[in-house]
């Protein structure tokens, strides 16, 4: 006799496969991570801003203002900033992040 080539699916025997029972999770709304602009800036300030700006890249003196960038702006600029000597780079960093630290915790001053 001939064994069949095609069994069914119900020929063949069940197994149990054991589940979780489902997680509910809880709805939550996180806060967005958006870019943004994080000065009170009045938009005659930023008109003034952006003419200074202009009239500087024509002149060819144009520089980075920090005081406009957003805060996301300004780590995406530190990211990128390339350094010549990383130990004075360094130095320079540590003495920075002293001097805020005096200026927001003077009590800690020795």
């Amino acid at each position: 006799m001939l064994r069949p080539l095609l069994r069914l699916a119900s020929a063949r025997p069940t197994r149990l496969i054991p589940t979780l029972p489902l997680l509910h999770r809880p709805f939550t709304a996180l806060p967005r991570l958006l870019l943004k602009e994080d000065g009170n800036r009045t938009p005659e300030e930023l008109d003034a801003k952006k003419r200074e700006q202009l009239d500087k890249q024509k002149k060819g003196v144009n520089t980075w203002d920090e005081g406009l960038a957003s805060s996301s702006e300004e780590q995406i600029k530190a990211e990128k900033e390339e350094v010549g000597d990383h130990g004075k780079h360094i130095e320079e960093l540590q003495k920075q992040t002293a001097g805020q630290s005096e200026k927001e915790h003077e009590e800690g001053k020795a």
